[in-house]
């Protein structure tokens, strides 16, 4: 090969060097855009974004973690629980401490009526704390460590509640509103577990429940 031949052949290794590197920042770019879109969106939108951003195998460790996470949360949204369950545990063989693919199984749980399973997977999220980037659900808004912890035990308290054992839900609940005094959520079903003992202070939170929403 001739000097001039030598120069082409490395010129245009250059040019596919650069296309290739082109099109990696591409990938790289639709699956970053992909990932915010599955975190921040709701709905099939968001369902969607995080496939492909799963499938770009653009992202690993706890970031990969979160959009299983989040694709869950959507598919338990249009209560598709049995595809949720499936995408929180592989949230949690990515992240096994993941707090909130815990706490999001516990509600699911909850939901189906299994009631002891509920109980073990809050447990887990309450013993573990809540994750750095727990989030509202649909949204890229942030939840405070004692607004998170005010969730976990308020999933807990409700399945203690349904399981007819009114003093640990008490227990759990007198958490919740301690942590978020506005958690109507909880303050109902500590309203309602007063109820179930026949103590006044039911009609209390019931009311503040209301006022709350719930």
């Amino acid at each position: 090969m001739g000097i001039m031949g030598k120069r082409l052949w490395a010129y245009n290794a250059c040019l596919l060097a650069a296309g290739l590197a082109l099109l990696a920042g591409t990938f790289e770019v639709r699956a970053a855009d992909d990932a915010r879109t599955c975190i921040r969106e709701s709905g099939d939108a968001a369902i969607d974004a995080c496939s492909r951003a799963i499938k770009s195998s653009r992202l690993s460790g706890h970031a990969l973690a979160r959009l299983y996470l989040s694709r869950g949360v959507e598919q338990r949204a249009k209560q598709d629980y049995d595809l949720a369950l499936v995408d929180f545990a592989e949230a949690l063989k990515i992240d096994k401490k993941y707090s909130d693919a815990f706490f999001n199984r516990c509600s699911i749980y909850n939901f189906k009526k299994e009631y002891d399973l509920a109980i073990a997977e809050c447990s887990q999220a309450i013993k573990l704390g809540p994750s750095a980037d727990a989030t509202v659900a649909g949204g890229s808004e942030r939840l405070g460590k004692d607004h998170a912890i005010s969730d976990y035990y308020t999933e807990r308290g409700f399945a203690y509640f349904k399981k007819d054992d009114y003093i640990h839900a008490t227990v759990d609940l007198d958490n919740a509103i301690r942590l978020n005094p506005d958690n109507g959520r909880a303050l109902k079903a500590r309203g309602l577990a007063y109820e179930a003992r026949g103590d006044s202070r039911a009609q209390a939170d019931l009311t503040a429940a209301k006022l709350l929403g719930e």
